[in-house]
């Protein structure tokens, strides 16, 4: 993967320190075979051929990989979660006596700590830390010659590695006009992607129908100046916005007849920035064509699609863009009504600290069929499930009185802080006019408070700060009782005499909070509550312990999450006791207004997730690995995994679980959310997955006994 991008770096780095750099040799069906040391399979392609090509220098007796660690190349954004994640999902995936070299590339911290990672390396290698250092300001300037001679040149990834390897210098420009003149096609991937053997000859296969311009051939320089058009364009991932940024070079400044943006199945940054491409090549009539490939692409059915698409001739600005069949509600001017999608109970508690401050607002939909199909219809192909129903939620409120949308945003590693934008870009093209209020982190406070305190005022219709400092107490007062009678709930549902007695009288809770007048009788409400659990009848069940963990979303989410936690409530052999430490106050607390004892926790988790992932990849990635690794000292049985598909940085934690699962000998089941995922199904997986924690602790027991 990052050798398409950084081959120059580490090939100098690995020189000026005096060490023989091995590249494992171009991909082929041999290869392709070796996927399967990949040990999960929802990885995207690139990621899994970089576990195949691992493997081949592996059997080729090769006992050092040199997979570092791409966390971020520009101050303010981050590479993808799998960049990040790839050299640990490795490790953890070989076989004793091989090493993988992970030194780290992190310019959003500064240069002096990812540079001591470097010569670190540098060491183990046999050099010394100045000439690892000398080695490390060598790197740099020759992926600036990289970089400069694929612009000067208009040369592509592989045509400017020839050239650097003092290899036959073709000229750009030739390479690419082999075929008629009279079209450009701007041809836009990642270069892993399009110039490795998989992708089947795909650029030369445009070639064969004129000119073909590729992202690396737009200078740095340039990009950059593109992104500034982009809300928070900077804090893009470092290689999607170079595709970006090109494509919209290309396209504003009339360079090109026809646009391909070109991805691999399940690429999570790809789905984000397809959005921008497409309604920008709809915005300049440039015909635009998408391409997915993934390991089972077939070479004729791709010719195909390309030559049909090459036939395509081009359409008036603008042309291609949605228009409703039907209206759709308008912005009513005259009225402010709060629509919000929701995570949990959330949309509670923000709704009655709206209406502390006198604003309205509408009850958000759980996820149904109705919401989903709304979502759908407008999502792209592999955004995260999340995306999608939130989407759907929004079009729902906007369809029944709702005339502003709040959303939260944030960049950061994860796909959730683009959620916001593109979803507004959707919408508008459908028709909805509407504001969207987006609420992001205040931290840190020096750089976000004035942002952050001017979003707070808008989405309480600036109301004054006493109302929305007693709101927002009285909100989060209610999130938090909701939270620890859920863990109530966990706890009675494993003792109950009669399984679901609990469910009921939780429901009901919930329905007082929310007309609840003060916190003081929010908190009379949970007292109650817990005095209603303990009567309960109970029996003596020795439950086993099931943590559930994975992305927040789908954790909290019992619509989409099929209600896993009362499933689980009402086995009666075994009967379960939930830990599911996820919730809403524990990431407030953890993330925005820490406590002593969630820092606590949290450095607990980190410390333990650091032997197998020793960086951050975003979301719940590393605190769903910390949590598996501490499992078997707070005597967890078994491990419920939930991810939607596609969630990037839970690909990662699943692939590092395998090996925890193994290592600790802890049962692991891991369920992928899609709007496919069928009941009956799910039902069965789990009644297998209690089945087997049951027989393990029958096994124990007679052990125990025999001794």
């Amino acid at each position: 993967m990052a050798y398409y991008y950084m081959y120059p770096f580490y090939a100098e780095f690995c020189r000026e320190i005096g060490v023989q750099l091995v590249v494992s040799p171009p991909t082929t069906k041999r290869i392709l075979a070796k996927m399967e040391f990949c040990p999960t399979d929802e990885p995207c392609v690139a990621v899994k051929l970089l576990f195949a090509h691992a493997r081949e220098l592996l059997d080729r007796g090769i006992d050092r990989l040199f997979i570092p660690c791409l966390v971020s190349l520009e101050p303010k954004n981050y590479c993808c979660p799998k960049f990040i994640g790839i050299p640990y999902m490795v490790k953890n995936a070989l076989e004793s006596g091989a090493q993988v070299l992970s030194p780290v590339i992190d310019l959003s911290q500064g240069k002096r700590d990812w540079e001591r990672t470097w010569v670190e390396t540098g060491l183990l290698l046999g050099a010394t830390p100045d000439r690892a250092r000398r080695a490390l300001q060598a790197a740099w300037e020759a992926q600036h010659r990289f970089e400069t001679l694929c612009v000067q040149k208009l040369l592509s990834t592989v045509e400017a590695f020839h050239v650097l390897e003092s290899k036959v210098l073709k000229r750009g420009n030739d390479q690419a006009a082999a075929g008629s003149a009279d079209e450009t096609v701007a041809v836009i991937g990642h270069p892993y992607i399009l110039f490795d053997a998989f992708s089947m000859d795909l650029v030369p296969k445009f070639k064969q129908y004129g000119r073909v311009l590729t992202a690396e051939m737009v200078s740095p320089k340039e990009i950059r100046r593109q992104m500034e058009t982009v809300s928070d364009g900077e804090r893009l991932w470092s290689f999607e916005a170079q595709l970006l940024g090109a494509t919209l070079h290309y396209l504003r400044n009339n360079l090109v007849d026809k646009l391909v943006l070109v991805g691999s199945f399940e690429c999570g940054p790809e789905s984000i920035i397809e959005n921008f491409v497409e309604e920008e090549a709809a915005r300049y009539g440039v015909p635009f064509l998408l391409l997915t490939l993934d390991e089972h692409t077939a070479d004729a059915g791709l010719a195909t699609r390309i030559e049909a698409f090459m036939d395509v001739q081009p359409l008036p600005a603008e042309v291609s863009r949605s228009v409703p069949e039907v209206p759709v509600p308008g912005l009513r001017p005259e009225r402010f009504v709060i629509g919000m999608p929701t995570m949990g109970h959330l949309d509670l508690a923000i709704r009655s600290a709206l209406a502390d401050c006198g604003v309205d607002s509408v009850k958000t939909p759980h996820a149904n069929n109705e919401i989903l199909e709304l979502g759908k219809a407008l999502s792209p192909e592999f955004v995260c499930l999340p995306f999608t129903i939130t989407l759907g939620q929004m079009r729902w409120l906007l369809e029944n009185g709702a005339t502003h949308l709040l959303m939260v945003g944030g960049k950061g590693k994860c796909r959730l802080g683009w959620y916001a934008q593109v979803q507004e870009q959707l919408l508008r093209r459908l028709g909805y006019e509407f504001e969207i209020i987006v609420i992001d982190s205040p931290l840190p406070l020096r750089e976000r408070w004035s942002d952050f305190r001017q979003t707070l005022k808008r989405t309480t219709n600036q109301a004054s700060w006493l109302q929305i400092l007693r709101a927002l107490y009285a909100g989060y007062h209610r999130m938090a009782a909701i939270d620890q009678a859920e863990s109530i709930c966990h706890q009675v549902r494993a003792f109950e005499s009669r399984p679901g007695t609990v469910d009921p009288l939780f429901a009901g809770f919930v329905r007082r909070v929310e007309r609840a007048a003060s916190t003081e009788s929010v908190w009379m409400l949970l007292n109650e509550f817990r005095d209603q659990a303990e009567a309960i009848e109970t029996e003596d069940t020795n439950p086993v312990r099931v943590r559930i963990l994975g992305e927040i979303w789908v954790v909290l989410e019992a619509h989409i999450n099929l209600h896993l936690e009362s499933l689980l409530g009402k086995s009666k052999d075994p009967r379960v006791w939930v830990d599911r430490e996820i919730s809403v106050t524990q990431w407030f607390h953890k993330n925005l207004f820490p406590t002593r004892e969630a820092t606590a926790r949290k450095n607990q988790i980190k410390r333990a997730a650091f032997p197998y992932l020793e960086t951050d990849v975003g979301g719940h990635g590393r605190f769903s690995v910390g949590l598996t690794a501490l499992a078997a000292q707070e005597a967890i049985d078994g491990i419920i995994h939930l991810m939607p598909f596609t969630c990037m940085p839970e690909i990662v934690a699943q692939n590092i679980m395998v090996k925890l699962s193994e290592e600790l000998d802890l049962p692991v089941l891991t369920f992928i959310i899609t709007d496919q995922t069928g009941e009956a199904g799910f039902e069965t997986r789990v009644e297998a997955f209690l089945d087997i924690l049951k027989d393990r602790r029958t096994g124990r027991l007679k052990l125990e006994e025999g001794a």
